[in-house]
């Protein structure tokens, strides 16, 4: 079996001025609490996941139930998920107009949105490469069965990403982007920022 992800920053905002305002509570020019999620991490996700889903017949007229054999499920599992800070939770702390320094509390980076590529394999995305019945399953009637293993492959996918986004080597990176986007930011103004992380 076999995992791959790659990841990147972003951010990107329009920022407005008013000369005749009177310098606001922060650092001029921005108002941090105003743009919403900054995205500082993205994760694409691949791996190749075999899926069994067994299946047992009950006997009639008895508590017992038989394996009946299953079906195996290889899916191509494509998808990708966002870290991202909250910046309508921002604040500012400790603000020094005369040295242009301020520390700036943020709230700790959380995946935002994971998802699996549906859009098939022409489009660059998840697909399932085999699709097996074994056992007494193979002359069991039962497309319900296929369905069931084909959506609990696509679930452990939808986990995995899930869980990839949770990583602590990911939350670290999202707050080194976001203080490399936020400080270059308030350093184009004039603005030293120091960053704490609640």
């Amino acid at each position: 079996m076999f995992v791959a992800f790659t990841f990147g920053a972003a951010g990107t905002w329009a920022v407005h001025h008013d000369f005749s305002e009177e310098p606001p509570s922060g650092p001029p020019l921005i108002a941090f609490d105003k743009m919403g999620h900054l995205v500082s991490v993205k994760l694409n996700y691949s791996n190749v996941i075999e899926f069994i889903q067994p299946r047992r017949v009950s006997i009639p007229a008895t508590p017992l139930n038989l394996s009946a054999g299953g079906t195996t499920v290889l899916l191509v599992a494509k998808g990708d998920c966002t870290v991202a800070s909250d910046l309508t939770r921002a604040q500012y702390r400790d603000v020094k107009h005369s040295e242009h320094t301020v520390t700036l509390l943020l709230p700790v980076p959380a995946p935002l949105q994971a998802r699996v590529n549906h859009d098939g394999r022409a489009k660059g995305g998840s697909y399932f490469y085999a699709v097996t019945e074994h056992g007494l399953q193979t002359i069991l009637p039962g497309l319900q069965q296929s369905t069931t293993a084909m959506n609990g492959a696509l679930q452990r996918a939808q986990n995995e990403i899930e869980q990839a986004c949770k990583q602590p080597s990911m939350i670290a990176m999202a707050k080194e982007n976001a203080e490399a986007v936020l400080g270059g930011m308030l350093q184009a103004i004039g603005w030293k920022a120091q960053f704490i992380w609640k």
